[in-house]
């Protein structure tokens, strides 16, 4: 072989062993599902564009959320999915959280305000070989309707 088949061949090599990108994650919107006297649920859809050649697989979905300034918690949904190369995919992951703090509630819906909240999360790539997260933020807010609904059905029935 010639000097310039060897480099020809190292330089093919090199590119059929690159590390893969990360997908860009855009964050479309937050959905509140329920609000109610054991916690939020949540909908959280993003976009994901994988820039590669070939498929990524998604391992799981984290989501740290943050309601009127008070840590309700992380939560983590396993989402076993691929993301096809060089396409764009919507990703919807249900998330749940619970109220570490029940007078939380019910100081939300004294504020007679709708309630702001946001969310931090990664989105985990790969297996054993490559794994990485990728970083996502949404807002949204909750509206008072939702929480004084949560307060009136988180009451013990009275006596009629």
């Amino acid at each position: 072989m010639t000097r310039s088949m060897l480099l020809i061949a190292a330089a093919v090599a090199a590119a059929g062993c690159s590390k893969p990108a990360p997908p860009t994650l855009t964050p479309q919107n937050v959905t509140v599902n329920g609000v109610d006297p054991s916690g939020l649920a949540l909908t959280i859809t993003v976009s994901a564009t994988n820039p590669n050649s070939a498929d990524l697989t998604v391992s799981d979905v984290s989501s740290h959320v943050v309601i009127d300034k008070h840590d309700v918690g992380t939560v983590t949904v396993p989402q076993s999915m691929t993301l096809p190369a060089g396409k764009t995919t919507k990703i919807d992951v249900p998330v749940k959280v619970s109220w570490s703090d029940a007078t939380l509630l019910a100081q939300l819906a004294a504020s007679n305000a709708p309630v702001p909240y946001s969310v931090d999360g990664t989105l985990d790539l790969g297996g054993s070989l490559l794994h990485v997260g990728v970083p996502f933020h949404l807002d949204g807010s909750i509206t008072h309707q939702q929480i004084v609904g949560a307060v009136i059905h988180s009451m013990p029935m009275l006596p009629r």
